[in-house]
């Protein structure tokens, strides 16, 4: 009987399953094998069909990483790394969601060396020459995307070296290969993603409109005609069609009975649309609204992912205050513990003419003032409002001189006097009618032209001073008429103000000496409160003990404020809508041809 046990255990034993073998065992994967294919790779510079791929970005660097590990790979080290690759290949795959091309970071070609790989059931050269691959495309790949996600696609100090200056981080100064001593290198590539609102908030802007993306988008015929409430034309239609296909009208709520007729009901969305496209929001459909709703998916797209690259340079504070004005909106924020509690419409810059890249080309070579071309564009810039200057003067610059105060002089000799400017020759004020004309258009102007403070004065009341190398400021303006339209990029490159009052007493908060009050009354305004007036007069000629001018006084700041000019033409704002403005300095074509060239989205 224990015999017979001792059998029927043993053909038990037998009767067991085997363990499955693991794919290394499947492959018959040898490590010294592949170690010494990676090696020879390097070592025989047999990676020419990759590295010379503009896309591979690191070779020579990544060439000098893995000689110090004396060829040992870091994320490959045999056939069993799927759950890795997979993980790997489902963060890049996901850059789209950043407005990245995942192909710049090897998506395809990581998932076919390592498909190919693993094909092989005899372990070979092909096997391990396909491992290889993989893991040199994995860190150059990782190399990539890390400092894409740190610094962004490009530094745009190169690409607009002569107009951007916000800060941006040194990327020279910080260790490229930090991503490859990672000890979990997927928690630190999801952890480098950037994770700011106003990006993530465009992220998900760029999900809606990737979902447009494939939809017919006729041109609407654009004509003179204007269509206000309670018109009927045909023409409506397709403008109506549009308006819902942009989400702007949910026919789930709004029952449309005649789509060539516009309803008072269907004015609310036009205006919404307008307001959020920059333009005049009087609900009148006229051609440039026509022109915003030709607006294509594929536009909007790439507006949205030019500008998740420009929130990538730099980011805001979210707990501090600071003002910011955006170029393309035309529009100054005060904003505060990250909640936007004022904004103003201003006046930019004008934009360069078409010519100006040639024109700059010609005076680099000749030298000639005369062939420098005209550039007011305002520059993008980060610095601290520091002072107020109340009752401005304005000291002409020699480029205005020569372009506008010479035209308006020729046509009437009597114009700077009656426009209340003074002239001076060296340091004596002489008669404005002693000055000869052909002196105000030569390259170097002997005249200096002040224009004093006054109702009429250029700057108007207040102007807001920051350090900068450009001399621009913002300022109050008598000019109150350009405010009206859309596009207000018409100064010589300082920011004009609609309402410079909010921001003066915004920056103003808390001052040891100056009150609203006091400045007011210091420019010539009424206060509310009589009694300030009698107090005014009692503290005035201390408050400007140390200025001779009987008009212009300084205030400085007990406290600087933060100031971004920053440029981007897509944004979410507070109510969690998508705005879009014109690429009014051409901004917008010059990085997107750039990051399309590299193929970079």
């Amino acid at each position: 009987m224990l015999v017979a046990i001792l059998i029927f255990s043993a053909c038990e034993e037998k009767k067991q399953p085997e363990l499955p073998k693991t794919l290394n065992e499947k492959m018959k994967f040898s490590s010294p094998g592949f170690l010494n294919t990676f090696s020879n790779k390097f070592i025989d510079n047999d990676w020419s069909s990759i590295f010379k791929d503009s896309l591979f970005q690191y070779y020579d660097t990544l060439k000098s990483f893995y000689f110090k590990r004396n060829y040992n790979p870091l994320f490959i080290k045999s056939f069993e790394e799927k759950e890795f690759v997979d993980s790997l290949l489902d963060i890049i795959g996901k850059a789209g969601e950043h407005g990245l091309n995942p192909e710049q970071y090897h998506l395809s070609e990581i998932k076919n060396e390592f498909s190919e790989s693993l094909l092989d059931t005899i372990a070979n050269y092909s096997s391990y020459s396909h491992l290889s691959a993989t893991e040199l495309l994995i860190s150059d790949a990782v190399l990539k995307y890390s400092y894409h996600m740190r610094y962004g696609l490009v530094n745009p100090k190169k690409i607009f070296s002569d107009s951007y200056f916000l800060p941006v981080i040194d990327s020279t100064k910080k260790n490229l290969l930090e991503p490859l001593f990672q000890k979990d290198i997927i928690k630190y590539l999801q952890s480098i993603q950037p994770k700011s609102k106003r990006y993530k908030n465009l992220q998900t802007a760029l999900e809606k409109f990737e979902k447009l993306r494939n939809l017919k988008w006729k041109i609407i015929p654009s004509e003179d005609k204007k269509y206000e409430a309670g018109d009927k034309d045909s023409a409506i239609v397709p403008i109506i069609n549009r308006i819902i296909d942009l989400g702007y009208i949910d026919t789930a709520k709004i029952k449309i009975k005649d789509y060539s007729v516009y309803d008072t009901t269907l004015v609310d969305p036009i205006k919404h649309f307008q307001l959020l496209n920059g333009l005049n929001d009087d609900g009148v459909i006229g051609k440039n609204t026509i022109e915003k709703l030709n607006t294509t998916p594929r536009e909007y797209i790439n507006k949205i992912k030019l500008d998740l690259e420009r929130f990538r340079w730099n980011n805001y504070p979210d707990t501090s205050a600071y003002v910011m004005v955006n170029i393309p909106d035309f529009r100054l924020f005060i904003v505060n513990d990250g909640k936007k509690i004022f904004d103003s419409k201003v006046c930019v810059g004008r934009k360069r003419p078409a010519y100006y890249a040639k024109q700059l080309e010609k005076y680099k070579k000749t030298k000639n003032w005369e062939d420098e071309p005209e550039d007011w564009e305002t520059p993008v810039v980060n610095s601290e409002i520091s002072y107020l200057v109340l009752n401005p003067t304005w000291s002409v610059p020699e480029s205005i001189v020569r372009e506008e105060i010479y035209q308006k002089v020729s046509k009437d000799s009597n114009y700077l006097m009656d426009h209340n400017f003074k002239v001076y020759l060296d340091t004596a004020e002489i008669d404005p009618g002693e000055i000869s004309l052909k002196d105000l258009s030569e390259e170097e102007i002997k005249y200096r032209i002040v224009q004093d403070p006054g109702a009429g004065n250029a700057l108007g009341k207040i102007k807001f001073m920051f350090q900068n190398r450009f001399g621009i400021y913002l300022h109050d303006t008598p000019m109150r008429e350009p405010f009206k339209s859309s596009n207000r990029a018409v100064s010589h490159g300082c920011i004009r103000v609609e309402k410079p009052m909010p921001l003066a007493e915004f920056l103003l908060e808390g001052h040891q000496k100056w009150n609203m009050d006091f400045l007011k009354l210091e420019i010539g305004q009424k206060v509310d409160d009589k009694s300030k007036i009698a107090e005014y007069k009692k503290v005035r000629d201390k408050l400007r003990k140390d200025f001779k001018d009987k008009k212009t006084t300084d205030i400085y700041l007990s406290k600087k404020i933060p100031l971004y000019v920053d440029y981007f033409t897509s944004w979410v704002d507070e109510n969690g809508e998508v705005n879009f403005r014109d690429d009014v300095y051409n901004k917008d074509n010059i990085l997107f041809e750039y990051l399309s060239a590299h193929r970079l989205i």
